[in-house]
Parts: C-alpha cells; sequence; structure tokens
C-alpha cells in the first residue's frame, strides 16, 4: 500500500496533469484566434508540463522501493534524471520559441508581411490562464510541505506552474499594452511586438531550467551532499559507533532527489556478528530520516580511511 506522502504527491500531480492539459489547448487555441506567437510558446509550455506530470508520478511510486538485481541501488536516480531531461525539454522549448520569434522580427524588418494581432481572446486566456497557475503552484506546494519538503518532483513542480503563471501574466500584459502605443514612435513596430516579448521573456526565464539542470548534473555525478547534510550524517554514524564501542573512520554521503545515501567506514575494534552491523546500518537510517530525509545507509568494515584524497583536497 502507498505511504500517505506517495498519495498526496500523486494527487497533486494528477490535478496537475490534467490541469496542463486543458492550458495546453487553451494556449494553441488562442494563438489560433489572435495570431500570436506568445500564445503558442504558453501552449507549449503547459503541454510539456502535461508530459511531464506523467512521467512524475510514475518516478514518484517507485521513489524508496527496495533494491532488486536490476537495480541495486533502487530507483531513487530515476527522480534526478527526470528533473534533468525536463529541464532539457524546457530548455528546448525556450530556444525553439526565441528562435520562431526571431524569424518574425527578421521577416518584419525584411520587408515581409506579418499578420495583425487579435486581443480579444488574449484578455480571455491570460486571465483564465494565470489563475489556474497560481492555484496549481499552490497546490503543488502545500503538496510539497505535506510530504516533509523533501520531493524534488514537488519542488520542481511547483516552479513550474509559477513560470508558466509569469509566463502568462508578462505576455497578456504586454500584449494588450501594444495598442497604446500607436500614435507615438514605436507605431511601427507594434506588428512584432509579441515577438520581441517572446525573445525577452525567454531570456529571462531561461535560466531557470538551466540552473536545475545545473543543480542536477552535481546529483547525477555524485557530487558529495551539502556540507550541512554531510556532517549530521557524520555525526550520527559517530554517535551511534561511540554507543556501541566502535572507531568511526569517515562518512561518504550523495544525495538523488529525496533520497540520500550514506558510506560509514567503520572499525569495529573487536570481533562481532555480522547481525551486530545489520543492526548498527538500521540505527544509523532510522535516526536520519528524521533528520536529512529517508538514507539508504552502507556500511564498510575496515581498518583504512576509506578514500584517498589528492594532494590539497579535504572533506566537507
Amino acid at each position: 500500500m502507498a505511504s500517505p506522502e506517495l498519495l498526496v504527491e500523486q494527487r497533486a500531480l494528477t490535478i496537475g496533469k490534467w490541469a496542463n492539459l486543458f492550458m495546453a489547448f487553451a494556449g494553441i487555441f488562442a494563438s489560433w484566434l489572435s495570431r500570436s506567437d506568445a500564445m503558442m510558446v504558453d501552449g507549449l509550455y503547459s503541454a510539456v508540463n502535461f508530459a511531464s506530470a506523467i512521467v512524475a508520478a510514475r518516478i514518484g511510486s517507485r521513489v524508496g522501493l527496495p533494491a532488486t538485481r536490476r537495480r541495486p541501488w533502487g530507483n531513487d536516480f530515476d527522480e534526478v534524471l527526470y528533473v534533468t531531461f525536463r529541464s532539457l525539454v524546457l530548455i528546448g522549448v525556450l530556444v525553439f520559441a526565441g528562435f520562431v520569434s526571431g524569424s518574425k522580427i527578421w521577416t518584419f524588418f525584411t520587408g515581409g508581411d506579418i499578420p495583425q494581432l487579435v486581443f480579444g481572446p488574449i484578455v480571455i486566456y491570460s486571465v483564465v490562464i494565470v489563475s489556474i497557475c497560481i492555484g496549481l503552484a499552490f497546490n503543488y506546494h502545500r503538496a510539497y510541505r505535506k510530504t516533509g519538503k523533501r520531493s524534488a518532483v514537488l519542488k520542481t513542480e511547483t516552479r513550474a506552474a509559477l513560470i508558466d503563471g509569469a509566463l502568462s501574466v508578462g505576455t497578456g500584459a504586454a500584449l494588450l499594452s501594444l495598442p497604446f502605443l500607436q500614435d507615438t514612435p514605436l507605431d511601427p513596430y507594434v506588428p512584432i511586438g509579441d515577438a520581441v516579448i517572446v525573445v525577452i521573456l525567454v531570456l529571462v526565464i531561461v535560466w531557470q531550467p538551466l540552473s536545475a539542470f545545473r543543480g542536477t548534473l552535481a546529483d547525477l555525478a555524485g557530487v558529495s551532499a551539502p556540507g550541512t547534510t554531510y556532517a549530521k550524517v557524520s555525526r550520527t554514524a559517530r554517535d551511534l559507533a561511540k554507543e556501541h564501542g566502535y572507531k568511526l573512520h569517515r562518512a561518504a554521503v550523495i544525495q538523488a532527489g529525496r533520497m540520500h545515501f550514506a558510506a560509514i567506514y567503520l572499525d569495529p575494534l573487536k570481533p562481532i556478528e555480522a547481525e551486530e552491523i545489520d543492526q548498527f546500518k538500521e540505527k544509523v537510517a532510522a535516526r536520519l530520516v528524521d533528520l536529512v530525509g529517508p538514507t539508504r545507509v552502507e556500511v564498510i568494515v575496515t581498518a583504512q580511511n576509506g578514500l584517498s584524497f589528492a594532494a590539497g583536497e579535504t572533506t566537507n
């Protein structure tokens, strides 16, 4: 049976899935009615969010499952892969939008025909979509808090909903301001106003998925978890080792989405049964759940430190 946290996450993602499907069709339909490339970009962004919600729901149901012969370290890295590739897809959509708008601007300055915008559908679309995005962001964030602020999926979807809402607000407001440029020095450039708006929005928004992509690359590369996380794991392992009369050499910690992987290098200093090491591992994992979140712990019994550092390199 699924855990309460997983059920909360699944419900939030289900709501988001159907809301994004509606917004995707609405954006494409509004683009057709208004002849606006900006509306098309908004619809494509929602379409990506719809597809992502389907994938996210499947990944969320697998995170934390026991390891198998095929997946000896479990399915926890799927969450990081999801965030990574989702960021890449969003970057691709934004780059495509920038290219299309740039082509439109080029066509205008080379004497080509640019269709006139129809502003009526833009007003209705903007109001409806912004309201939905605000509701989705609130729904995702509430679920994120209920699940202990550990789901990278919900965190990513919250940001995506906020970006989608900001995209709709900025696009709608900017497009509706174009008629006020008539009879001004900028009047000749009103036909490419939506293309300019898209280019500006792309330049502003693209940094968010780029930042998320850069962060997940560190997880995929096996970079050590943040110093605060490492300190909590090391302190917990050291305290328990002292209770059992063991010598702790060091701990190594990496993170994959909401899951942490901790390797404890230990010298028992005395003959012990394998069952005692299993009990020690279970105690460490149980304490870390409350401190850093779900953690898969492995204990390496060794007389060595467990890691040789290059000159000038230090631990966390």
